[in-house]
């Protein structure tokens, strides 16, 4: 998957959700890792875990998680023939206890969960070394019980000092001794008991000065009465140490003898942690498993986005089998980018075995490749455009763009000359379309609008949005062309009704505006074609070359003169409300070509209606096969042109000189 396209769709906030469900750091690495999947039987194998992971947690049980940690360092300490300290020993057996409970747990859960119950026969328990390790440590120190011959040490270490203890409590207690000492209690400094003498009465006390108090007033003397018992006690100590040692050896042999099954077990519990993480998530989202295909087939029911809130609609969208491309039109405010993502994210949600928050019905492809175009792509360091930025990914997704890729666009061709931009976003469409690409693709261009209605396998949808708060919906209406709603959105916002006025006019005039019913010129005899106008069309007939543009002109009276259609023109068939194209020119009996839905019908100018003339459609030097010709027609012209293709022949129809 393309990590841009990640960034892009925001996968990495989903991520940190599902890190935040983990309850260890092995779980967590492992989120960290995950990437989306591009095998259906591995996405439906991840998805299946969380199916299992959620319901099992949904029936309200606890699942055993107390003491798992990650103790890989220490398994391999272990294994190196280290000592572990006692702290980190408890943690050992901790986590193996956890380890043969969640084990015991799960073997329960074989008929809610069979694909995950079977994890946990991999794991091996280690019952004796539990308890070798709860027998031996205690708190933060090896037990007396480890050993006799420590028991015995720390007995004697007891009585010691007593014995010690006894005879400084004289010292403090003997009236003689009161005007030398700072304090009276005894203090144990660097192992070794003491007394708080003055610093000026020092030599009154017969012993060895062990340490000085901060501001110099005090000195810390062992008394001569406790040296020896003092010396005693050292060796004592030496030998119990010494013991203890040879405890944590023994015990961290044994762990470092199953070092290699532990971190078995713990790539299992990592795996539990992980799945019922998915599950975590899945029951915070509100979210549900969905059927996935291998077919480029996206069919979305009621889906939400996962990073937006409460309030929006839910997204419908179907695509992928009888159209592979996708144009969505409407507003700025009305949400086309947010149902780009939407698609995109739910899509390497479920490629990653995650639920995803949608209704019932959801069917989403899995794909080798997702790659997006999406925001503002400008760079101030590389001093792009941002056009050319745009250009530069768009560059990149078609080259990488193939059958089994989800392509998305957001306003694809803008940040140019909207001419040039609409008709490069119109080829950027089709060569996506060719390639196979499942596409989606926003944008406010007329023209790339018009392809759903000239070639098979596009369809145009568009976005609502509240006219009242001018907030977006998401709701997407599938087989409709939309509308930018500009002015309305001005209007809203504030923009004056004279402003908007000459908005309207300046409009009109770029695209060329006809009366609302256009008068239509056909190159015709004057019988032929007064059978075929109405009376106050035929007085506008005159003879001319068709195909040939004019503008509108004034006649004698003042009366603008009729247009004569053009090869390309922009038309309405009224009888069955479809837009198309104009193929050929009316001929004799008034009957022309429109080419509309991938398919050319005959149909009687008066059934037709202008809407937008070919000089304001095409740019420069444009070709028309791409308006008026099916893509298996413009792929065999274009294969016959590069070389000849047996059994296969052009014939372009044209009128005599």
């Amino acid at each position: 998957m393309n990590p841009k396209t990640l960034t892009t769709l925001e996968y990495d906030k989903i991520k940190v959700m599902l890190a935040e469900t983990a309850q260890s750091n092995l779980g967590r690495e492992l989120v960290d890792r995950l990437r989306p999947l591009t095998q259906r039987a591995a996405v439906e194998a991840a998805l299946q875990e969380t199916t299992e992971a959620r319901a099992i947690l949904e029936r309200g049980a606890q699942v055993p998680s107390q003491g798992l940690s990650d103790i890989r360092e220490l398994a391999g300490k272990a294994e190196r023939g280290g000592v572990i300290a006692p702290v980190d020993l408890l943690r050992v057996a901790d986590c193996l206890r956890g380890c043969r409970e969640l084990k015991r747990y799960m073997e329960g859960k074989r008929l809610v969960a069979p694909t995950l119950s079977r994890y946990a026969e991999a794991i091996v328990t280690f019952k004796a070394l539990e308890d070798e390790i709860y027998q031996c440590v205690e708190g933060s120190r090896v037990a007396s019980a480890a050993s006799p011959k420590l028991s015995k040490i720390r007995r004697e270490i007891q009585l010691t000092e007593e014995r010690i203890q006894s005879k400084l409590q004289s010292f403090l207690a003997a009236a003689g001794n009161r005007d030398v000492l700072q304090e009276s209690f005894v203090s144990v400094k660097g192992g070794r008991y003491a007394l708080p003498v003055k610093a000026g009465q020092r030599h009154k006390v017969q012993g060895v000065v062990v340490d000085t108090s901060g501001s110099g007033m005090t000195v810390f003397i062992e008394p001569a009465a406790v040296r020896k018992l003092a010396d005693e006690l050292a060796v004592l100590r030496g030998v119990e140490e010494a013991e203890e040692y040879q405890v944590l050896v023994t015990l961290s042999g044994l762990v470092g003898a199953e070092a290699r099954a532990i971190l078995a077990d713990l790539e299992v519990m990592a795996a539990y942690d992980f799945a019922f993480a998915k599950g975590r998530l899945s029951l915070a989202m509100r979210a549900r498993p969905v059927d996935v295909n291998d077919e480029g087939f996206i069919q979305i029911s009621g889906a939400r986005h996962p990073l937006i809130r409460e309030g929006a609609v839910p997204l419908d969208l179907v695509i992928g089998r009888r159209y592979r491309t996708l144009v969505i039109t409407g507003p700025n405010t009305g949400g086309k980018t947010v149902a780009l993502k939407t698609v995109g994210l739910l899509t390497l949600m479920a490629q990653s075995g995650l639920h995803v928050p949608a209704g019932e019905g959801t069917d989403l492809a899995v794909f080798e490749g997702v790659l997006a175009d999406i925001g503002d792509a400008q760079s101030i360091e590389q001093s792009l455009s941002t056009f050319s930025s745009h250009i530069g990914q768009i560059a990149g997704v078609l080259r990488e763009a193939g059958r089994s890729t989800l392509v998305l666009l957001d306003e694809v061709g803008t940040g140019t000359d909207p001419a040039e931009g609409a008709a490069l976003a119109m080829a950027i469409l089709e060569q996506l379309h060719e390639a196979g690409a499942v596409t989606l693709a926003t944008t406010h261009y007329s023209d790339v609008k018009r392809l759903a209605d000239l070639n098979p396998g596009f369809i145009n949808g568009r976005m609502d949005f509240d006219r009242e708060t001018l907030g977006p919906l998401y709701r997407l209406v599938m087989g409709e062309a939309g509308s930018s709603n500009a002015f309305w959105i001005a209007e809203r916002l504030g923009i004056g009704p004279r402003v908007l006025a000459r908005a309207r006019e300046h409009l009109g005039a770029r695209a060329g505006r006809e009366p609302e019913k256009p008068v239509v010129r056909v190159k015709s005899d004057p019988a032929p074609a007064a059978a075929g106008l109405e009376p106050e069309e035929q007085n506008a007939v005159e003879a001319s070359d068709a195909g040939t543009a004019s503008a509108p002109r004034p006649d004698g009276d003042g009366r603008p003169k009729p247009r004569q259609w053009q090869v390309g023109d922009s038309v309405i068939l009224q009888t069955i409300g479809q837009r198309g194209v104009v193929a050929e020119l009316p001929n004799e009996k008034g009957e022309m070509v429109i080419f509309t839905r991938g398919k050319r019908v005959t149909v009687n100018h008066k059934r037709v209606t202008l809407l937008v003339a070919a000089e304001h459609l095409y740019p420069e030097d444009y070709d028309l096969r791409v308006a008026l010709n099916s893509w298996p027609e413009r792929k065999l012209m274009k294969d016959m042109g590069r070389k000849h293709v047996d059994g296969q022949r052009v014939i372009v129809e044209g009128k005599p000189e």
